[in-house]
């Protein structure tokens, strides 16, 4: 049983994900793709491209650390930035299966608390929630003029926003899990089960607690500005790789990158289909031909899938040959 539903897990996601991936390009004349590759890419950008993913999961992996070590010091650095890339190549297997074995490496490689670290990994993912919300309502406000226009331009779109935020099943759904959480609380606390979940939930919440400790919040703060601006940058030079041309300016790509990053928080393994399909609607809207669209969003969330299972795999093995060196130290000594 175990089994099937570890199997289910990789599948399920995995189904979703080619899905949505078929429904996004059912249409799309994949010749275009092909003629593309083969006298329409301007590779150098790749290179850049390349540099600043190393780039970001160098800075994600010191930042980490940062929140990592108030709550369970003596932890490498190397170690750290390392499962970072491994955690990503992971989540290309199954949804969020990175953050779990990020904690995991930090356990066998360092001895750290696997609760703790994932505790920090749940207040690093807050604080990333947080910035692309900030980055998403300032992307809105510096727009308000142009999105004015398209509504009132195209009044049924703004009946289906309105009908989306204000939907009574939505809030309704919401409440009833409100209800049914306080009339049975108090319930759930006398099964066998309830204070292995408390003692679990607590030392995730020491983890999370690292926040209010940091050293230096100044620095995590600029990691964390920095962090998202070079993931901007990778999705911004994109517009460069191609022979066709994609004059949108600072703020339409940042649009089409915000709709992005929330396409990969989908339950699908690295936002495929969703990712697509979000990019794809926002260049559209922003007068992008479909087919170069499709193109695009098809270039830049291939091109990071190689590169993430790339370095993951060689962070895997140098982390395998860190693990091999420290048990014939510690056999020597």
């Amino acid at each position: 049983m175990k089994k099937i539903k570890k199997v289910l897990q990789i599948v399920l996601p995995l189904a979703l994900a080619v899905l949505l991936f078929w429904w996004v390009y059912r249409d799309m004349d994949f010749s275009k793709l092909m003629n593309v590759f083969h006298g329409g890419i301007h590779y150098e950008w790749f290179l850049l491209s390349f540099f600043l993913s190393v780039l970001s999961n160098l800075i994600r992996g010191i930042r980490w650390h940062q929140l990592i070590e108030p709550v369970c010091p003596g932890g490498r650095l190397k170690v750290t930035i390392l499962s970072i890339f491994v955690a990503y190549a992971a989540n290309l297997l199954f949804p969020r299966a990175g953050e779990v074995a990020r904690c995991g490496i930090l356990k066998k490689s360092d001895g750290l608390s696997f609760t703790k670290t994932l505790g920090t990994v749940i207040t690093e993912r807050a604080v990333d929630v947080i910035f692309l919300l900030v980055i998403a309502l300032a992307t809105i406000l510096f727009q308000m003029g142009f999105f004015r226009n398209f509504f009132m331009e195209n009044p049924s779109s703004l009946d289906k926003l309105i009908g989306m935020v204000t939907s009574p099943i939505i809030w309704g759904g919401l409440l009833t899990v409100v209800i049914i959480f306080v009339v049975f609380r108090k319930r759930i606390r006398h099964f066998g089960f309830y204070e292995k979940i408390s003692g679990f939930v607590q030392k995730i919440w020491e983890g999370m607690k690292s926040i209010m400790t940091l050293k230096r919040p100044f620095l995590f703060i600029c990691w964390s500005l920095l962090i998202w601006l070079i993931y901007f940058l990778m999705f911004y030079i994109g517009k460069y790789f191609f022979s066709f041309e994609v004059p949108l300016g600072v703020l339409a790509m940042l649009s089409g990158f915000v709709m992005g990053s929330f396409g990969v928080v989908a339950p699908v393994q690295g936002g495929i289909g969703a990712y697509h399909f979000m990019v794809i609607y926002t260049l559209v809207f922003y007068g992008i031909s479909e087919p170069d669209a499709c193109v695009f969003a098809f270039v830049i969330h291939g091109l990071q899938i190689v590169v993430t299972l790339l370095t993951g795999l060689i962070a895997y093995i140098w982390i395998s040959v860190l693990n091999k060196k420290n048990n014939v130290a510690s056999v020597l000594n």
